[in-house]
C-alpha cells in the first residue's frame, strides 16, 4: 500500500500532484474522464491526491487564462506542498511543467499517462511539441500507456526502456455505470420495433462522423432503422449540413455529450455500435468498450487503439478506415445475423469488456506507483 514509515516518526499517506489539460466539466461531460477516474483510483487507495488541471475551453483567449491557470496552480502547489510524486497527463501540454517542477522539487518521482497525440502526431501543431516530449522523457521514472499498440510506440518510435513502459488501460470500465439499461429505447423515446444503429464521440477532425453519416446514406432501407449520434464539437455545423445533404434529417436524432450514467443508457438503446475513428492516436477507445459492457455490437475501424481488444467476427467488427462502403456492409451483416450468433458476439463482447472492470484493474495503477 502507499503508507510509510517517515524514518520512525510516524505513519504518513504518499501524496501525488496529478497534472492534465484534460478533465471533465459540465458541458464537456466525457472529456478526459479517464484522467478523474485515475485521481479516483489512487484516493480509494490511500493516495492523496491533488489535481490540477485545464478543463476544455472554446476561445483562444479562455484557452490562454485556462493554461495561464494551470501552470500557476500546478507551480504554486509544488512550490507549497510535498509531493512525493507528480503524474502528468497528456505529456506534450505537461512537459514543460515536468521541467519546471523537476528543478522545484529534484526528488520528485515523475510518472506520465501518454494518451494520444501528445506522442503520436496526426499534424503540424502536433508536430511542434514532439522535440519538448523527447526532451523531457529523460526526467521520466515510469511511463503508462493504454493499450499494447501504445506500449509499442512509446519503445520503438521513443526509445523508452521496456521496463519503465506499464500499461494500465484509461482507467477502465465502472461496471456500476456502465451495463445493460432495461428499457433503455422507451426510456429515449425511440420506437422498439426498431434497431438502432449510433455514434458516441466528438465531431472532430478524423473521429470519423462524416464516415458514419455517409455510411447511413449508403444503407439499404434507412427507414427501417433509427440512428443517434450524442457528442459536441467543433465540426458539428458540418455534420449538420451532412445530414441535410445525405436526406437524413428524418433518421437521425442528435444529442449533446451526456453523463456517464446517461450514456449508459444510450449505448444499451443501440443495437450497433460504430467506432469510426480513423486517428492513429486513438490509443484504446474506451467508448467502445462501454458499448459492449452495455450489450451493443461494435463495429471499429481496423486500426489503433480498438485492435486492442476487438477479435473480429468473435466480439465485434472490424471495417477498413475511411470506408463508408465497408461499414454500411458491415452494419449488414451485423442485421442479418440470426438470434443465436448475435448472442454469441454479445457474450463474447461482454467477457472482454470485464476485462477492463475497473474493480479488477484498479491494481495495476497502485502496483505501478508502489514501484517506485
Amino acid at each position: 500500500m502507499c503508507y510509510n514509515t517517515d524514518n520512525g516518526k510516524g505513519i504518513y499517506m504518499k501524496k501525488v500532484l496529478l497534472i492534465s489539460n484534460m478533465y471533465p466539466s459540465k458541458k464537456y461531460k466525457h472529456y478526459g474522464v479517464f484522467v478523474r477516474n485515475t485521481a479516483t483510483i489512487l484516493e480509494e487507495n490511500g493516495y492523496k491526491v491533488d489535481v490540477s488541471a485545464l478543463k476544455k475551453k472554446d476561445t483562444k483567449l479562455g484557452k490562454l487564462i485556462g493554461y495561464s491557470w494551470f501552470y500557476l496552480k500546478s507551480l504554486f502547489l509544488c512550490m507549497f506542498k510535498h509531493y512525493d510524486y507528480l503524474y502528468a497527463h497528456y505529456l506534450s501540454h505537461c512537459a514543460l511543467l515536468i521541467k519546471l517542477i523537476k528543478k522545484i522539487k529534484p526528488q520528485i518521482k515523475v510518472i506520465v499517462n501518454v494518451h494520444g497525440n501528445d506522442v503520436v502526431p496526426e499534424d503540424e501543431h502536433d508536430e511542434k511539441f514532439i522535440p519538448l516530449v523527447k526532451s523531457t522523457l529523460p526526467l521520466i521514472d515510469l511511463c503508462i500507456v493504454p493499450s499494447s499498440y501504445y506500449q509499442g510506440i512509446m519503445i520503438n518510435d521513443y526509445k523508452l526502456d521496456s521496463k519503465i513502459v506499464k500499461i494500465f488501460p484509461s482507467g477502465g470500465i465502472n461496471f456500476d455505470i456502465f451495463k445493460r439499461q432495461a428499457n433503455a429505447k422507451e426510456k429515449l423515446h425511440l420506437d422498439q420495433n426498431k434497431k438502432c444503429i449510433g455514434y458516441i464521440g466528438r465531431y472532430e477532425k478524423r473521429k470519423g462522423w462524416e464516415v458514419f453519416l455517409k455510411a447511413m446514406s449508403l444503407l439499404d432501407n434507412i427507414n427501417d432503422y433509427q440512428v443517434i449520434m450524442v457528442g459536441v464539437g467543433e465540426e458539428e455545423d458540418q455534420a449538420n449540413e451532412l445530414i441535410k445533404e445525405y436526406h437524413l434529417e428524418k433518421n437521425i436524432k442528435k444529442y449533446p455529450m451526456q453523463t456517464q450514467k446517461e450514456l449508459a443508457l444510450f449505448y444499451s438503446a443501440i443495437d450497433i455500435f460504430c467506432f469510426p475513428t480513423y486517428r492513429k492516436s486513438d490509443s484504446l477507445g474506451l467508448v467502445g468498450l462501454e458499448a459492449m459492457a452495455c450489450g451493443s455490437v461494435v463495429i471499429a475501424s481496423n486500426m489503433a487503439g480498438p485492435t486492442s481488444y476487438i477479435r473480429n467476427q468473435e466480439n465485434g467488427y472490424f471495417f477498413k478506415p475511411k470506408d463508408p462502403n465497408d461499414l454500411s456492409n458491415k452494419i449488414e451483416k451485423v442485421l442479418s445475423l440470426n438470434d443465436e450468433e448475435l448472442d454469441l458476439l454479445k457474450k463474447n463482447a461482454l467477457k472482454t469488456a470485464k476485462e477492463y472492470d475497473v474493480k479488477n484493474i484498479s491494481h495495476i495503477l497502485v502496483d505501478i506507483f508502489s514501484e517506485i
